[in-house]
């Protein structure tokens, strides 16, 4: 018998992460089965909605949809990202979500979906992850779950989550091989031509400076602590450079930013440390001079700590190279 996966389909769910899992859980393109004899899928994917039919806001229409109530009976349930987190759901999705989850189905939500899950409740007092992006809306929606922005995916037990959008095939490899084993996960991934896993976590990708808020009370001093970055910034500096006591900084800072301000000042040289390392050919020490960490040691313990990965594997990564430089120019 077949592993029954319920694919949930909403009005704002994001059309790609739907295909990806239809293409990793659904029966293989022809040419592929045929050529390595993997004729006879392992699972049966259902993709199941509030209406029979529903074409999502992104113009895609999926065909017919069977009811909510496929996912009692489900062995998985599947939750894509979604284009809308905080968009309120309605009951009788939350009650068949709950229900499947008493039931003993495995609960896996991509990217966003994290956000449905934890309005059904299912992520109170589990790990979790969403998109990095999303990590400040996701830990005020839902203060019981314990957020981990840092991971590509979570596994805790029958709920499992991942991050942003091409984490899906990391959190899919691994369920594969929980399922059918390491060596057929490894081969699904050399189809896909992905690694089974990935070093780094989602953490190598976090830039918050790529967020666009609203301008916080400390506005000004951020900006000024941005452009100082290379120099010694001190408690007592800050505190004069805003006209505050240094207790009132600390105060604010933590009202403002959700951090204190050492760790706000060493996520933004690591930020600084990553346009620096992705832009340019400076050594990794001459880098940790110029974002102020003073030392590629210091670099090197904070930029691990924080990116999940090493600075020279950061610019491996995602170094422009000249000849994309070029073409970018001519463009």
């Amino acid at each position: 018998m077949r592993h029954v996966i319920a694919l949930l389909v909403v009005p704002d769910a994001v059309a790609f992460e739907v295909a990806i899992a239809q293409q990793i859980f659904g029966p293989r393109m022809p040419s592929l089965a045929a050529a390595i004899g993997d004729e006879n899928p392992r699972y049966e994917v259902v993709l199941c909605g509030e209406q029979p039919r529903q074409r999502l806001s992104s113009g895609a229409d999926l065909g017919e949809l069977a009811p909510l109530e496929t996912m009692l009976t489900a062995d998985t349930v599947m939750v894509p990202g979604v284009e809308q987190p905080l968009a309120p759901r309605g009951a009788a999705l939350l009650d068949n979500l709950r229900g499947a989850h008493g039931a003993g189905a495995r609960m896996v939500s991509f990217c966003g979906g994290a956000f449905v899950l934890g309005a059904a409740g299912i992520l109170d007092g589990r790990r979790a992850t969403t998109h990095w992006v999303l990590s400040a809306e996701f830990r005020h929606a839902f203060p019981l779950a314990r957020l981990e922005v840092d991971k590509l995916y979570v596994d805790d037990g029958p709920v499992h989550t991942s991050g942003g959008m091409f984490s899906i095939v990391d959190l899919s490899l691994h369920l594969l091989a929980l399922d059918l084993g390491q060596a057929y996960a490894n081969d699904v991934g050399r189809l896909l031509v992905s690694p089974p896993r990935r070093q780094g976590g989602q953490a190598q990708f976090i830039k918050e400076s790529l967020r666009v808020d609203a301008e916080p009370q400390l506005g000004p001093l951020l900006r000024w602590i941005r452009e100082h970055l290379d120099e010694p910034l001190t408690l007592a500096r800050l505190a004069a450079r805003h006209h505050v006591s240094e207790r009132s900084l600390v105060r604010r800072f933590r009202e403002d930013t959700g951090t204190s301000v050492l760790e706000w000042i060493t996520r933004e040289r690591v930020d600084r440390a990553k346009v620096l390392l992705e832009t340019t050919d400076h050594r990794v020490s001459e880098v940790a001079a110029m974002v102020g960490f003073g030392s590629s040691e210091t670099l090197r313990r904070n930029f691990e700590k924080l990116a999940g990965t090493t600075a020279t594997a950061y610019r491996a990564t995602f170094r422009t190279t000249t000849a994309d430089s070029a073409r970018q120019t001519v463009r």
